[in-house]
Order: structure tokens, then C-alpha cells, then sequence
């Protein structure tokens, strides 16, 4: 139990508050249950979660009916614990949709995170956003090209991102049950979701990628720049274009392409260049910016303009 609780404080950044489960509770359940498992419940995220520690050999179909039988008696959501397991277990567990807790290894949460986020009981300093590169890997993913199956290093070269960071990444979706990892010496990518349901999931944890702006009235802008912001929303749907002209660039590039004769750093201009965390040419194939970063840069609008032309360019994708 305490390496569950060091677990999930390293993995999720929050502490958990062990509870008692009633007696009265534990009886409604069959004995053939209470003999196979050990019980504990506690609290994560303001909610109760019961702890299913799997003592014996197991097959996922006998464990999803145990843990359906177990979440009906108690009301409460269930999560297996499991020692270590060899990974085409792991992976026949995720096919089944089995939330489970390998402490120091592996959590596969997506139940949780779905039933979390139906109920909003996260709070703003629990969510964490996804760092850039996490970010980025997981878009690449939905619109470019799909990393399924593909090992770290490939997607390193694809992404522009070291070995280090993509190892880092991969173990964070892991982490919070988006994928598993595969392998042992040559690891790949196995996603729990696919699609829409992918983006739905993780569009919370993903931040808005413009990290600075700076307008101005006049400039060459290079070939290497695609459009956002408004410019790129009116290309999308149906709403109006503005007068100034947006575009985005990663900031590392930035001081590359500014001229020193350019006057910058203005409140107003013809030309708004945006500094994004990552590189949005990667993310497009197009002179535009990609949808979902840009509906990322909007979420938070309020104007109702805004809020109706991003649904109108999110029914338009194809997953």
C-alpha cells in the first residue's frame, strides 16, 4: 500500500488519503471475492477509489468481472493493483479497458480520468499541462502521421526531439494511462485511444502553445511562417478575417528571421508574429497553423464568434 501512495504522489503529483472501507460494505460482496483479493480504499482527487490488490494468477476477462462485480456492490470505482507483469499481459489488460496500478512501473487510469473529468472535480492547481514536447508528440500523432507502433527513436528523427525527451514523454502518457510502452531494449508507442476520443481525453492537460507575441507595421515575412491566430481560424470556418495579419514560428527561430530594422515589440500593427512553444510547421502541410493547436490557442475565449467557429472547424477534421 505504501508504494501505491509513493507511486501515485511521483506520477500524478498529488498526495492520497487512505480510507477505511466499512465492514457492512465488504459483506455485501461474494467471499470467493473478499478470499482472491485484498481491499483498500482511498481517495484521490476528491474522490474514493477502491484499491484491488490481485494476489492470485489471473486472466483479464475473470478480473473485469471481478472488478464489475466488486465496483457494483460497493459504488465504488475499482483499480487493480498488480505486481510486475510481462508486457503482452499489460497490453491484453489495456484492450480490455482494465484500470490497474503497477506501483513504480505502469498506471492505466483512462477510466478514471474520463469519470474525473465528467464530474470536474480537478481542481487548478491539481492539472498539470502537458510540457511542449508532449504536447506536440501527442498532435503529431492525431494529425500527421500515426506513431503507433513506431519505437522512440523514430519518433526522436520525426519529431526533432532527443532520445532523453521523447523517453520522458512516453513515460508520462504511460504515466496517465494515454499509452503503454512496448518492448524492453527497442520500446514503441501502443495508444489506449484512438482519434477523436484521443484529443477528447487529453485536450485539458495541453496548454496554449503561444508563448509570446510581437506586432508590427511592416516586414518581409518568410516563406517559413504559416498563418494563425484569426487569419487561420478564417481559413477554417466561417468567420471573418481580421486586418492584421498573424503568424506563427517557434521562438528559437525568431531572432533568425527579425531584421534589425524592423521596429517591434509594438502594442498594434499590420503583422502579429506569434512565438510558439514548438515548431508549427511540424504539426502542418499547409501555409496554415493546425486545428486542434489553434483551438488550443482560442479555448479560453469567450466570445461567442470564436467558440462557434472552433466547433465548426473541429466537426470538419477527420479523424
Amino acid at each position: 500500500m505504501d508504494e501505491v501512495i509513493k507511486y501515485l504522489r511521483d506520477a500524478l503529483g498529488v498526495d492520497t488519503e487512505v480510507k477505511e472501507l466499512k465492514a457492512e460494505r465488504l459483506k455485501t460482496l461474494p467471499m470467493y471475492i473478499t478470499n482472491e483479493y485484498s481491499i483498500q480504499n482511498i481517495r484521490l482527487y476528491q474522490r474514493d477509489i477502491l484499491l484491488v490488490f490481485v494476489k492470485n494468477d489471473f486472466t483479464p476477462t475473470k478480473l473485469r468481472k471481478h472488478l464489475d462485480i466488486i465496483k457494483s456492490k460497493v459504488n465504488i470505482l475499482t483499480v487493480a493493483v498488480l505486481d510486475q507483469i510481462e508486457a503482452y499481459n499489460r497490453l491484453r489488460l489495456i484492450e480490455n479497458k482494465i484500470p490497474f496500478i503497477i506501483p513504480g512501473k505502469q498506471m492505466y487510469l483512462t477510466d478514471l480520468l474520463i469519470d474525473l473529468k465528467e464530474f470536474s472535480v480537478y481542481s487548478k492547481k491539481q492539472i498539470t499541462s502537458m510540457q511542449p514536447a508532449t504536447q506536440l508528440l501527442l498532435l503529431y500523432h492525431l494529425q500527421v502521421e500515426s506513431l503507433e507502433g513506431k519505437n522512440l527513436k523514430e519518433i526522436a528523427k520525426k519529431t526533432k526531439y532527443n532520445a532523453i525527451t521523447v523517453s520522458r514523454v512516453a513515460f508520462y502518457l504511460q504515466n496517465i494511462g494515454l499509452c503503454t510502452l512496448i518492448g524492453t531494449k527497442n520500446k514503441y508507442l501502443h495508444f489506449s485511444f484512438a482519434g477523436k476520443d484521443l484529443w477528447n481525453i487529453s485536450k485539458d492537460l495541453m496548454a496554449n502553445p503561444v508563448k509570446k507575441i510581437t506586432y508590427m507595421n511592416a516586414w518581409t515575412v518568410p516563406d517559413q511562417m504559416d498563418r494563425s491566430n484569426i487569419s487561420a481560424l478564417a481559413h477554417y470556418s466561417n468567420i471573418n478575417d481580421d486586418e492584421t495579419i498573424y503568424f506563427a514560428v517557434n521562438t528559437r527561430y525568431f531572432k533568425f528571421y527579425l531584421k534589425h530594422d524592423v521596429i517591434a515589440n509594438q502594442k498594434e500593427g499590420k503583422i502579429c508574429i506569434e512565438e510558439w512553444k514548438y515548431d508549427p510547421r511540424l504539426l502542418t502541410n499547409s501555409t496554415f497553423v493546425d486545428p486542434l493547436s489553434l483551438y488550443l490557442c482560442f479555448k479560453g475565449s469567450s466570445d461567442e464568434r470564436i467558440q462557434m467557429a472552433l466547433e465548426q472547424m473541429i466537426n470538419n477534421i477527420k479523424w
